[in-house]
């Protein structure tokens, strides 16, 4: 598969990225531990959009959360422009870009999935806002198998109120957004867009699929979206 021209000249309109020793590459590559997280919306991305890349992963060490490959590519400098963080995308010129979201939000305009025009980017950045507000709702309930200072019964508890209570109420006013922006399975306008892709990491690109199914069985318009990313040829496929 070719790599596609949207990853050239991208020097000139990238604000935060790298030269900084990076020899030129085939193919863009997306550095990341070897684990859904940070990266995996991207890969969904590049997967929807039908991009050849290099998918460099950093193993982690067997019952830790440690990598001798992340360290080395850490004191190699590689990790600089992400502050020695993951992920890293590197374009066949030698570019690098660091922040997750940036990265995101960079692929996506490259590869039209930032709406038609500047208002539809800026709901589809809305929307994608929202999500990350549910993200960071989770992760503030601290359930997490990797959650200290908590018991099981507390951790327990916490789920319970998230999944069984207030998830369900946040993606129910997500879905009524998305009725007023989108259509039929487009979270904005009537086209697939970045917020589609984060809409179906949130719902289905997760650990704990079955209570974030059973939390949004009755949210329609986020459920037609999630149907139609993972309808797409890529994304099934990978």
């Amino acid at each position: 598969m070719r790599v596609s021209a949207f990853f050239l000249f991208l020097s000139s309109i990238v604000p935060c990225s790298s030269m900084a020793s990076v020899s030129s590459t085939q193919k863009p590559q997306l550095s990341y531990f070897n684990i859904r997280g940070l990266a995996e919306t991207t890969r969904i991305l590049l997967a929807l959009g039908g991009q050849d890349y290099e998918d460099v992963r950093f193993d982690l060490l067997p019952g830790k959360m440690e990598s001798p490959a992340f360290n080395e590519a850490k004191e190699n400098g590689i990790l600089k422009i992400n502050l020695n963080r993951a992920p890293i995308l590197t374009t066949e010129d030698g570019v690098s870009i660091g922040q997750s979201k940036a990265i995101e939000r960079y692929l996506a305009r490259r590869m039209g999935l930032m709406g038609t025009n500047d208002v539809e980017e800026a709901l589809v950045d809305c929307i994608t806002e929202h999500c990350r507000d549910v993200s960071d709702a989770k992760r503030q309930k601290n359930f997490s198998a990797f959650a200290k200072d908590r018991s099981d019964e507390e951790k327990a508890q916490s789920k319970k109120e998230w999944f069984e209570e207030e998830m369900p109420v946040m993606l129910t006013k997500i879905n009524d957004v998305v009725k007023e922006t989108g259509s039929d399975g487009f979270a904005v306008g009537n086209k697939a867009s970045l917020a589609d892709v984060v809409i179906f990491s949130l719902l289905k690109d997760c650990y704990d699929l079955d209570e974030t199914t059973t939390a949004s069985k009755s949210c329609d318009a986020l459920n037609a979206i999630v149907d139609s990313v993972g309808q797409n040829q890529g994304v099934a496929e990978w």
